[in-house]
C-alpha cells in the first residue's frame, strides 16, 4: 500500500469528478481580482481541476531529520483509543460532488488563480525574471511558472521523467529527473532555476552517495535542498553546495511545519506512533485517537492528515501534543479512489483552514479542485481548478497556500 501511495504521489498531477458533460474552459490566465464567483461558475458547469505537490501538494514530502534520539513518551503506545469528548464530527461529504461546491472567499490564497489554465506559450524566464511564482506545471518536457505578477514564463527542460518543484517562497524552481533502468548515464544532479534573474545552477549529488532509483530532490526552505537515495540524505546548502549528512527514519508520511520542525507518521510495520522532531528532541505521540495519518500537515499547534486505519475514510484535525481529534471530516471514499491517492492535504492556511488536494474522477475528465475546508464551520469550497491532464504536474510554493488575504 506505501509503494502505491508513493507511486501515485509521484506519477499523478489530478484528476476529476462527477459524470458531467465537459465543456470548454475560459482562459484565466490573469491572478484573481476581488470575486471567484465568475470561476466558480466555469467550474461548476466546465469541470477543472490538477495538482501535483510533488507538492509538495499531491503528495507526502520528504525531509530532512535530526538522528533519532530517546523518546518522551512510553515505547508502548495505548491499544485502544479513550472516549473523545470534545471531537466535532462532520456530516460525510462525497467528493464526487466537487464541482457542486461554491467558489472560495476570495481571502483564501489570494496569489492563486481560479483555473489553472497556462497558455500555449509564454516568454522565457531567462529573458524576463520575476520576483517570485506562486505555481509552476510541467507538461510534455517544459515547465511553466506563474509569476506573482500574474503572467506565466517558460523554463525549457531536457531529460526525461522531469520533477518540479518551488521552494517554500516561491524564488527557485528545482528540476531534476526520474530515471529508470534503461535510462543511460544516470545524473542525480539538479537544475536550479532563480526566479528574481532569470540565472541557472546545478548542483551534484553529494560524493560518496549510493545511487538507489528513488534517488532526489526536495527544498528544506528558500536556501538548503535535501537529496535523498535510499537511507541517505544530505542537506545540500544551494549557494555552497555544502553537505552535511543526516539521518532521515523510514515512515508512510513526513512533513515540515513553516518553522521546519519536522514530523513523521510511523510506516504499517511499526508501533503506532507520530514522531515530532520540533526542537530537537524527537517525541512519540499515539496515533490511536486519530488512526495512522496519511499525507500529514503541520502548523505550531494542529497535525493534520487523512486516515482510514480501522475507520472510514477522514481528514482529520488534531492537537500537535497529544493528536487529540478535535474535527473529522468523513469522505464517501468510492471504489477507495480517494483514500488511495484522490485526496489529500496540502497546507494548512495561516487561519486554521485545510486545503485539500481533490482529484475529479470521472470519464472524459481530467484534473483537480483545491478545496478550503473550514473546520470550524464544516463549510467547503473551491479556491482553484485545473483540467491539465494526468500527465501533467502541478506544484505550489507552499507559503502561498498558507497566506490568508483581507476580507
Amino acid at each position: 500500500m506505501t509503494e502505491l501511495h508513493d507511486l501515485l504521489d509521484r506519477a499523478t498531477d489530478g484528476i476529476e469528478s462527477p459524470r458531467l458533460e465537459q465543456v470548454a474552459l475560459q482562459t484565466a490566465r490573469r491572478r484573481r481580482t476581488a470575486s471567484r464567483g465568475a470561476a466558480a461558475a466555469v467550474v461548476a458547469s466546465a469541470l477543472v481541476v490538477a495538482v501535483v505537490v510533488g507538492t509538495q501538494v499531491g503528495g507526502d514530502r520528504t525531509g530532512g531529520l535530526p538522528p533519532a534520539g530517546p523518546s518522551e513518551t512510553p515505547a508502548a503506545p495505548p491499544t485502544s483509543a479513550p472516549p473523545e469528548a470534545t471531537v466535532k464530527v462532520w456530516p460525510r461529504w462525497d467528493p464526487r460532488k466537487v464541482d457542486g461546491l461554491p467558489a472560495a472567499p476570495a481571502r483564501f490564497a489570494p496569489a492563486l488563480p481560479d483555473v489553472i489554465d497556462p497558455p500555449d506559450t509564454s516568454p522565457l524566464l531567462s529573458d524576463d525574471p520575476v520576483e517570485a511564482a506562486v505555481l509552476a506545471v510541467e507538461q510534455s518536457g517544459v515547465a511553466q511558472v506563474l509569476g506573482t505578477d500574474g503572467e506565466w514564463r517558460t523554463v525549457p527542460l531536457d531529460g526525461r521523467y522531469p520533477i518540479v518543484s518551488l521552494s517554500p517562497d516561491g524564488t527557485r524552481l528545482a528540476v531534476f529527473y526520474d530515471y529508470d533502468t534503461r535510462d543511460l548515464p544516470h545524473d542525480y544532479g539538479v537544475a536550479l532555476h532563480h526566479l528574481a534573474t532569470g540565472e541557472t545552477s546545478q548542483l551534484d549529488p553529494p560524493a560518496g552517495f549510493e545511487p538507489w532509483d528513488s534517488a532526489g530532490w526536495s527544498f528544506l526552505d528558500e536556501e538548503t535542498l535535501l537529496f535523498t537515495s535510499g537511507p541517505q540524505a544530505y542537506e545540500v546548502v544551494i549557494g555552497s553546495g555544502e553537505t552535511e549528512q543526516m539521518t532521515v527514519p523510514a515512515g508512510i508520511s513526513k512533513t515540515s511545519d513553516p518553522e521546519g520542525g519536522w514530523l513523521v507518521s510511523a510506516d504499517w510495520t511499526e508501533p503506532n506512533v507520530l514522531t515530532d522532531y520540533a526542537g530537537g528532541t524527537p517525541r512519540e505521540v499515539s496515533m490511536v485517537r486519530t488512526g495512522r495519518l496519511l499525507g500529514i500537515q503541520a502548523d505550531a499547534d494542529t497535525v493534520v492528515g487523512t486516515s482510514y486505519d480501522r475507520r472510514p475514510f477522514q481528514v482529520v484535525v488534531a492537537d500537535r501534543r497529544t493528536l487529540t481529534p478535535r474535527y473529522r471530516l468523513p469522505v464517501l471514499d468510492f471504489e477507495g479512489n480517494y483514500s488511495n491517492w484522490g485526496l489529500g492535504t496540502v497546507a494548512i492556511a495561516d487561519d486554521g483552514t485545510v486545503l485539500l488536494r481533490v482529484a475529479a474522477i470521472a470519464r472524459r475528465v481530467d484534473g483537480f479542485r483545491l478545496v478550503a475546508w473550514e473546520p470550524t464551520t464544516g463549510e467547503l469550497s473551491v479556491v482553484s481548478a485545473t483540467h491539465l491532464p494526468v500527465e501533467s504536474s502541478v506544484v505550489f510554493a507552499p507559503g502561498f497556500l498558507r497566506e490568508i488575504g483581507p476580507g
